[in-house]
């Protein structure tokens, strides 16, 4: 997609002319347009697949326009630090010129530590030019920052310096000393405070911001761009390898899905360690010559941007709404009033979670933009389906396959064996295989049943495929409740409390049961000033869930519902909640003192019970109460 590439301009998603910059989209109504477009082998849309390169020729698109705007945690009328495009690309280069000074090598990993501000992007790019970057959670602890720098192979690491409000540099310090001092930290600040020893961007400024200092050959299709962790939706993020030809698809599939133009002006508000925060509302915007808007380091966490969302539209000239669907049941209760939103496009993308369909209309009702559904993931360089923007929009659905992406419904055994492909609505295990697929773990173990030898990823997700092309997820495999041999989907439950008025998010999960192996429990958020008892759910459920055995038999109404970063509810901490519920009440008639632990460990449940007197007579009750469950518990009686 290079602005100089002599590939004629029907075959790209833009042309270029002397006056302007045309970006022009077949019309998506339904699979016959996604079937039209891949009449035309994709390697003569996309000739070039350095996404690096991409990058760079965002830069160069309009070098002078904006391309970094960042506000100061949520504060509209407070101070704004303006990047063009062409300080962007001067950073960038002089970053990539540092590392390879440092010894950084092509086939090193940069760990990249703290929240979305504008040195992060040049960080970004001149690592991807330089060596492998990293983004992590900047959230973990310092053991688990210090097990992904490890796996990485990090020779480096750029983190948040001391910052107020954020714990980041504390958690690294900590990290790097369980290092001994082996990997070299540089840092980033605030973009309104002043800079840390080590400061990136002026250690960067000694080197030549108008060339690399260093030959560095084409990427190809199969390169390594980046490493990035999956989701932590178990509490076990797995290192992938982020290929060249993925980051390249997903610029040409997203922008094609979303009709991207270079006049577009987007929100970055997702963390940029979660594969859509990196590319959809990160660097596949400035590969595509967008203006970006920084709101606040806490991103969509900062309750101040929240509030002033509409006024950032407005400010900004906002092109697409952004929000995972916790953001926008937040903004469905806070419609604008006198902002003008006129510049917003009649649709944007969502995904990462199910979403409340009064939360759909809600929000086409105040905005005039349709919610665009997704289904994608890491291993997938993000989204594999999307609903159509010129066509149907199917609840409980998550759009079709975009082009050149092929989407398998199968029926697969325990050992992982592909049996059959599935008919039309019936449930199976989802095999994706196209141009997105990552390159593997970075552990090669984890590659077993996941990754297979004809480059189809079976991604551990239940759904179905309808006669028209449309996937519905059912849930994770591992997430099913498996009530006395009777599978139940958690998304069959969730799905139905969504229509409460009252539920904002909604989470099933199995609890341990001694006759039925586990019985559906559920978890809810309300909306802010919502009302419900848990008895009224538990009749509305029973009222709205078509199977009788997945009616929950409890239902938990939480102030808050453990999520990810990006809105995905954490269901094994649920199921240890919903465990340790179970086992404290089982364990009442045992004599003495004695304490209880749930964990997860080796895709189970794992129970820790110590004693305190009682002796052998307590001992011989545990066993004979918790043998009666599927459950592995160890007791110590030290």
């Amino acid at each position: 997609m290079s602005t100089g590439s002599s590939t004629p301009p029907a075959l790209l998603p833009f042309a270029l002319t002397s006056e302007m910059i045309r970006w022009e989209y077949p019309s998506l109504q339904t699979l016959a347009d996604i079937e039209a477009i891949e009449k035309i082998p994709l390697e003569q849309r996309i000739t070039r697949w350095d996404f690096a390169q991409n990058l760079l020729d965002g830069c160069r698109l309009q070098p002078d326009r904006a391309a970094i705007h960042a506000t100061h945690l949520g504060d509209i009328d407070g101070p704004l630090q303006t990047w063009t495009f062409a300080d962007l690309e001067r950073h960038s280069i002089q970053i990539a010129n540092l590392l390879r000074a440092r010894g950084v090598g092509a086939d090193d990993a940069v760990a990249i530590i703290g929240p979305t501000v504008p040195a992060m992007f040049a960080m970004l790019i001149g690592g991807m030019l330089a060596a492998r970057p990293f983004p992590i959670n900047w959230m973990l602890d310092a053991s688990s920052l210090r097990d992904l720098i490890v796996q990485s192979g990090a020779k480096a690491v750029v983190a948040l310096g001391p910052t107020p409000g954020f714990e980041v540099w504390e958690h690294v310090q900590q990290a790097v000393e369980l290092l001994q001092g082996r990997v070299p930290v540089l840092t980033v600040h605030d973009p309104f405070g002043p800079a840390h020893p080590h400061d990136l961007l002026s250690a960067a400024s000694e080197h030549p911001g108008d060339r690399l200092t260093f030959d560095r050959p084409v990427a190809q299709r199969d390169s390594v761009a980046c490493y990035v962790h999956s989701g932590g939706t178990t509490g076990h993020p797995k290192i992938v390898k982020i290929l060249h030809g993925g980051m390249v698809f997903r610029q040409w599939a997203a922008s094609l899905g979303l009709a991207f133009t270079p006049h577009d002006v987007v929100l970055s508000d997702t963390p940029l360690f979660h594969i859509g925060g990196l590319l959809v509302r990160g660097l596949v915007s400035t590969a595509d010559g967008h203006t970006t808007i920084i709101p606040s380091m806490h991103g969509a966490r900062d309750k101040s941007y929240i509030a002033n969302y509409w006024r950032y539209v407005e400010r900004f000239g906002i092109t697409q709404i952004s929000g995972v669907p916790t953001t926008l049941s937040v903004l469905a209760k806070q419609p604008p009033t006198t902002e003008n939103i006129t510049s917003l496009r009649p649709f944007f993308a969502t995904g990462s979670t199910a979403m409340a369909p009064s939360i759909q209309d809600r929000i086409e009702a105040i905005t005039g933009a349709r919610t665009l559904q997704s289904y994608g993931l890491t291993e997938n360089t993000s989204h594999a389906t999307l609903d159509l923007r010129d066509g149907e929009i199917r609840r409980g659905c998550s759009g079709i396959r975009v082009p050149y992406v092929q989407v398998r419904i199968v029926s697969i055994n325990d050992h992982g064996v592909i049996e059959r492909d599935c008919g039309v609505n019936e449930i199976g295990m989802v095999v994706l295989r196209g141009p997105g697929i990552a390159g593997g773990y970075l552990d090669v173990d984890h590659n077993q049943g996941v990754f297979l030898p004809d480059g189809s990823l079976v991604t551990g997700d239940l759904g179905s495929l309808d006669e028209e092309g449309y996937i519905r997820i059912s849930g994770r495999k591992k997430d099913l409740i498996i009530r006395g041999g009777h599978n139940i989907e958690p998304r069959l439950i969730e799905d139905a409390l969504l229509q409460c008025p009252a539920v904002a998010l909604a989470a099933a999960v199995g609890k341990p049961d001694a006759h039925a192996g586990e019985l559906p429990v559920a978890y809810v958020q309300l909306h802010p000033g919502a009302s419900i008892t848990e008895q009224a759910l538990l009749e509305f459920a029973a009222a709205h869930i078509p199977e009788r055995p997945a009616v929950p038999k409890d239902i938990f109404v939480l102030d808050r519902l453990p999520l990810t970063a990006v809105g995905k509810p954490q269901k094994h901490l649920l199921q240890i909640d919903a465990a340790e519920r179970v086992f404290r009440q089982v364990l009442q008639p045992v004599p003495g003192e004695w304490s209880l632990k749930v964990a997860t460990s080796g895709g189970g449940l794992l129970l820790n019970v110590g004693l305190k007197g009682g002796g052998a007579q307590a001992r011989g009750q545990v066993d004979s109460l918790l043998s009666a469950y599927a459950v592995r518990y160890h007791v110590d009686m030290s």
